[in-house]
């Protein structure tokens, strides 16, 4: 099962995935991670599915990530009623206090944002859905709908284009942060993130919470576009978030941003991504549309490191349907479509990376990228890392073959699930910290035999330091030849 594709799949867990049967039969299909979003349910309902998901990787002896996806400081209609009836050309009053004046307006989530208003300033609702003009009459602002329809409270608020302050966390980010520790929680994906500076924050109260998980940096605003630089620098790695995204840019300008993204992120070697409506029609239907498939491939074709179900999985009618699908498409695309990638992105390398390029990384790239791996020799490759750096760069060349990774710790372990093609084991079958002996690659190699995932005859390439469990010194590699 493991090395049937490379491109990890995400699922959103709800109520219909959210049993322990169904999380067997998820994972059991090719999920990798399973999201939490944590805009919905309580606290102790997130705690509770987190703890199943640990209990069935433990079952079935699979490393499987945990991904809570904060809510953020989401503009949201706030009315003191379910809904209400606009039509297009009307004029609606917009305000903290609205309603004390008036039966009918509208007001949001954050209301200091009247202060950053300006007359003629699009203001959109309901992803999209709605579209209003602001006008100000003395100190009264209004909202000029181009709109005819019922807006639900509660639904969604896009400024595009507006620069005001909004905090980085809500209250219930932080609870959520809580619960992050407690539950060991592997990547915290964080929600409208603006530029470097919304990281620095969080990252700072993580350390103070002891959390070790890795920091996903959503992409969904336009400051997050034109941050975005600085924001892959900082973060551990990147969501192409394309619903907020499409929202707070035209539609049609998406496709763009996301390669762009990615190959941003494949330069600096940080995982990403790719989320929102991959194959919504799935929600209600057994079968995807043509254009929904054609989309999950082409985010193969970018070199995306994860694909995402949102309501596929979480609230559909064929969460298991919608997983074995984006499996089999990206599986068949992943052996379809091989370039050498370092012809398409110039990749850059930190100092420490350098050094490591000069020994065993550069003859890496002589053995797989321009001689045997083109040639179909090479099956798999063995990863002795500490801290998990050395899979990662092995990732960022997106091999066609997956890579067998070796680590001290759970932790380390289940953070590398995110990673393209990287299927990370603990290091139990090997020695203790020490020097890296030839009867430890044969315990591996024994190790993934009995797993079924190499065979006789395999060719693997085996990438380790001279001492195992030692961070940043990883100099050796060599082929070897399955017995």
């Amino acid at each position: 099962m493991i090395n049937e594709k490379l491109t990890k799949i995400i699922a959103t867990i709800g109520p219909a995935s959210e049993s322990e049967e169904m999380i067997e039969k998820l994972i059991l299909a090719g999920v990798n991670i399973f999201r939490f979003n944590f805009k919905h349910n309580t606290i102790d309902w997130h705690e509770d599915r987190m703890k199943r998901v640990r209990k069935v990787a433990k079952k079935l002896d699979l490393p499987i990530g945990i991904l809570l996806d904060l809510q953020g400081p989401a503009l949201r209609v706030n009315m003191p009623f379910d809904d209400i009836s606009i039509k297009k050309g009307e004029t609606i009053a917009f305000g903290e206090r609205v309603f004390e004046t008036q039966e009918k307006g509208l007001s949001v989530t954050y209301p200091d944002i009247i202060k950053y208003l300006q007359p003629g300033q699009k203001i959109l609702a309901d992803d999209g859905t709605f579209t209003f003009y602001v006008e100000k009459k003395g100190d009264q602002f209004f909202l000029k709908s181009e709109t005819t329809g019922i807006l639900k409270n509660r639904k969604s608020i896009n400024l595009p284009g507006a620069d005001f302050p909004l905090p980085v966390l809500t209250e219930r980010d932080r609870e959520g942060l809580k619960l992050a520790q407690k539950e060991r929680v592997d990547i915290i994906a964080l929600s409208f993130v603006r530029s470097a500076k919304d990281i620095k924050e969080v990252r700072k109260i993580m350390v103070q919470h002891g959390l070790t998980a890795q920091i996903n940096s959503k992409i969904e605003t336009k400051m997050g576009i034109d941050n975005i630089d600085e924001i892959i620098e900082e973060s551990d790695s990147i969501m192409v978030a394309r619903g907020d995204l499409g929202v707070e840019l035209p539609i049609v300008e998406v496709p763009y941003y996301q390669k762009m993204i990615i190959g941003k992120c494949l330069e600096i070697g940080k995982p990403t991504i790719t989320a929102t409506q991959m194959l919504q029609s799935m929600i209600n239907n057994p079968f995807p549309t043509r254009a929904e498939v054609s989309d999950v491939a082409n985010a193969v074709y970018d070199f995306t490191d994860a694909v995402m179900l949102s309501a596929e999985s979480a609230t559909g009618s064929y969460p298991l349907e919608a997983v074995s699908m984006m499996k089999e498409t990206v599986k068949f695309n992943e052996k379809k479509f091989f370039r050498d990638i370092r012809r398409m992105f110039k990749f850059k390398l930190t100092d420490q990376e350098e050094i490591l390029s000069d020994t065993a990384y550069n003859l890496f790239l002589r053995l797989y990228m321009k001689e045997v791996a083109l040639k179909d020799n090479i099956t798999g490759f063995i990863v002795f890392t500490q801290s998990g750096r050395t899979a990662r760069l092995v990732a960022r060349y997106h091999p066609r073959v997956p890579i067998f990774t070796f680590i001290p710790n759970e932790i380390v372990r289940d953070k590398l699930t995110t990673s393209f093609g990287v299927y990370p084991f603990l290091q139990d079958v090997l020695s203790k910290a020490g020097e890296v002996k030839r009867h430890d690659v044969v315990k591996a190699v024994e190790f993934l035999k009995n797993k079924r995932l190499v065979k006789k005859n395999d060719l693997l390439i085996v990438l380790h330091g001279d001492y195992w469990a030692v961070l940043g010194g990883t100099s050796t590699v060599k082929i070897i030849q399955v017995d």
